[in-house]
C-alpha cells in the first residue's frame, strides 16, 4: 500500500496540467480551493453550502454558521478524475475524505467527466450508470455531516447506505430539493452479478469480502430506501439502531426490529424492480447561500500541490518528497506566509521518520509566524514541535503549552490546541487539571468525526473509572469487530467494560494505541 501511494502521488506532482487559476470560495460551512474559473468556483460552493441546508432539513439539525475555520470542510477541486486517483493513491477514484481535527479535508474534481461504472457489468453502455464526481462528494460530505453531528454507533451498511441516499439529492432552482433517486451508477452491482442477501448484510460475523463491501453501498442504500420510504416498516430502523447502540449484537438487533430477514430479503428483491419512491422537501425560510470569494497569488498557488499532499496524508517514503517540494516554493517565494506554513506542516510529517527535520519545522513556523502573528495554524506548528519534544524533554512541554493557549486565544472553537494542550499533560506524567480535561471534552464535542480523539478521551474515561461514558464512544469501532483487527480489539475493549473490568479496558486500549502509534512511526501498515 505505500509503495503504491508513493508512486501514485510521485506521478501526480510530476504532471504538468495547462495552467488554470486557483480560487478560494467561503461559505458558511466550506473553504473550497478551485483549480477553476470564479464562476465556476462560486457555483459549485452554492451547491455545497445547498447540500448542507439539505441535510440539516433532513435530520433536524439547526442551522448555524461556523464561527471558526477548523469547523468548515476544506475542498480541493483540480484536475480530473485520474489526477484525483493518483493523489488517493487508487485509479477509479472520483474523490474522498479525511476526517482530521486539524481540519476535516475533502478532494474532488474540477473537470467532472463521469466514470462508467455499468457497462462493464451490464454490457449495455447507458450514461445514467456514469458515476458523477458530485455524487461522490455528496456521499462524502454526508459522512462528514453524520460524524459532526450524532455520536450514534452506525453498521458499516447504514454509514454507506445513508450516504448514498444523500448523495442523489436533487437540488432544485427554488431551494427544495427531492430526495429519493436511485444511484444508476451502482445498477450494474444491484441487478448483475452482486450476491448480497440482507441475511449476510445484517448478521454475517465473517471477516467482509469485497463483496460485501459492495453490498454496503448497494443492498445497504436499498435497504435503507425500502426501510425509510415502506409504510409498513415505518420506525424499524430506529429501533433497529437504538438496539445496535445499547449493546445489542448487530445480528440481534436486526431480527428483533425486522422479523424475518429471509422475507425482508424477499421483499426489497421486490421492492427494487418496482417504481421506488421519494418525497420533494420545501426548506422552511430558504435564504440563497453567500459566497465570499477570493484569487490566490502565485505564492499560493505555487504551493498548492504541496498543500494537498500533505493535507492528504503521507507516510515514511512519500513525506521526504513532500518536504524537498515544500522547500522548493520557500526558495522562491521566501516571504510567502502560505509557503512558510506548508514548509512547517511538512517537515513536522517528515519528524516523524527524521527526526532532524523538527528544527526546519521549527524554523518554518517561526517565519510564518513573524508573517502572521494571529496565525492558528502557525501556533500550532509551532506548539507541536515542542510537543515532540517534549516526548523525551519534559521541560518542552510547558512551554508547548504557552503556544496552545494562544491558539486557543486566538480560535476558542478550534478543537486541536484543547487536545494538544491536553496531550502535553499527559507525556509530562503530571496530575491532568479540570481545565484540561474539560478542554478534551470541548475537543471531543468539536471533532466528533476525528478517531483519534475518540481513544484519546476513551483512555482518560476509563482512566477515572467511567466505564459507561467510555464505552459510548468505543461503540461505533466494537459493533462491527469482524472488519478489521482494530475494530476487533475495541469489541474486546468494550467486552472488558461490560464485565466490569475498567482497568483492564484501560490497559488493552492503552497498549492497541501504543502500537498503533509505533507502527506509524515506523513506517508500517496499522491496518
Amino acid at each position: 500500500m505505500q509503495v503504491q501511494l508513493f508512486a501514485a502521488v510521485a506521478l501526480f506532482a510530476l504532471a504538468t496540467p495547462a495552467q488554470a487559476e486557483w480560487w478560494e470560495a467561503r461559505t458558511d460551512h466550506f473553504i473550497v480551493y478551485s483549480e477553476s474559473s470564479d464562476k465556476n468556483a462560486r457555483e459549485f460552493a452554492e451547491k455545497m453550502e445547498r447540500l448542507d441546508k439539505s441535510l440539516r432539513s433532513l435530520q433536524n439539525v439547526k442551522f448555524s454558521a461556523a464561527t471558526s475555520d477548523s469547523r468548515r470542510l476544506t475542498v480541493f477541486r483540480f484536475g480530473d478524475i485520474s489526477d484525483i486517483g493518483r493523489l488517493a493513491g487508487s485509479s477509479g477514484v472520483a474523490g474522498f475524505y479525511i476526517p482530521n481535527l486539524n481540519g476535516s479535508v475533502s478532494f474532488t474534481p474540477a473537470r467532472s467527466e463521469s466514470l462508467n461504472t455499468g457497462q462493464a457489468l451490464t454490457n449495455r453502455p447507458d450514461s445514467r450508470t456514469n458515476l458523477d464526481p458530485q455524487q461522490v462528494l455528496f456521499h462524502e460530505y454526508t459522512h462528514h455531516f453524520m460524524f459532526q453531528h450524532f455520536t450514534a454507533a452506525y453498521p458499516s451498511w447504514y454509514v454507506e447506505g445513508f450516504a448514498e441516499t444523500a448523495a442523489t439529492i436533487d437540488l432544485k432552482p427554488d431551494g427544495s430539493f427531492h430526495l429519493g433517486n436511485p444511484p444508476q451508477y451502482r445498477s450494474g452491482m444491484l441487478f448483475g452479478m452482486l450476491n448480497v442477501s440482507v441475511e449476510r448484510l445484517l448478521a454475517s460475523t465473517n471477516k467482509p469480502t469485497g463483496e460485501d463491501q459492495y453490498g454496503w453501498y448497494t443492498v445497504g442504500w436499498l435497504l435503507n430506501h425500502y426501510l425509510t420510504f415502506e409504510p409498513t416498516r415505518q420506525g424499524q430502523l430506529k429501533e433497529y439502531l437504538r438496539a445496535v447502540n445499547s449493546g445489542t449484537k448487530p445480528a440481534d438487533a436486526a431480527v428483533h426490529a425486522f422479523g424475518d430477514l429471509g422475507k425482508l430479503n424477499r421483499e426489497i428483491q421486490s421492492y427494487k424492480g418496482g417504481q421506488l419512491p421519494g418525497v420533494d422537501v420545501k426548506i422552511a425560510n430558504f435564504v440563497p447561500p453567500q459566497v465570499e470569494m477570493r484569487k490566490l497569488g502565485p505564492d499560493e498557488e505555487a504551493v498548492m500541490k504541496v498543500k494537498m499532499r500533505s493535507k492528504r496524508g503521507v507516510d515514511k517514503k512519500l513525506a521526504p518528497g513532500v518536504a524537498r517540494d515544500a522547500r522548493a516554493v520557500t526558495e522562491k517565494y521566501p516571504n510567502s506566509f502560505a509557503a512558510q506554513l506548508a514548509l512547517a506542516e511538512a517537515e513536522l510529517d517528515l519528524a516523524d521518520f527524521e527526526p532532524q527535520a523538527l528544527s526546519r519545522a521549527e524554523a518554518a513556523a517561526d517565519r510564518a509566524l513573524a508573517l502572521n502573528a494571529k496565525s492558528v495554524e502557525a501556533m500550532l506548528h509551532k506548539g507541536r514541535v515542542l510537543l515532540e519534544r517534549g516526548r523525551t524533554d519534559k521541560s518542552q512541554l510547558p512551554v508547548a503549552r504557552t503556544w496552545f493557549a494562544k491558539a486557543y486565544d486566538e480560535d476558542p472553537e478550534h478543537p486541536a490546541p484543547l487536545y494538544y494542550n491536553y496531550m502535553a499533560y499527559y507525556y509530562e506524567g503530571v496530575a491532568i487539571p479540570e481545565s484540561a480535561l474539560i478542554g478534551l471534552e470541548r475537543a471531543y464535542d468539536f471533532a466528533l468525526y476525528d478517531p483519534q480523539i475518540k481513544l484519546v478521551l476513551a483512555r482518560q474515561l476509563l482512566a477515572e473509572k467511567k466505564g459507561t461514558l467510555a464505552r459510548s464512544i468505543l461503540m461505533p469501532y466494537a459493533i462491527a469487530p469482524h472488519e478489521s483487527k482494530g475494530a476487533k480489539k475495541m469489541r474486546d475493549v468494550v467486552d472488558l467494560i461490560e464485565a466490569q473490568k475498567v482497568e483492564e479496558a484501560r490497559v488493552m486500549l492503552t497498549n492497541e494505541m501504543d502500537e498503533q502509534e509505533r507502527k506509524r512511526k515506523a513506517g508500517e501498515d496499522g491496518a
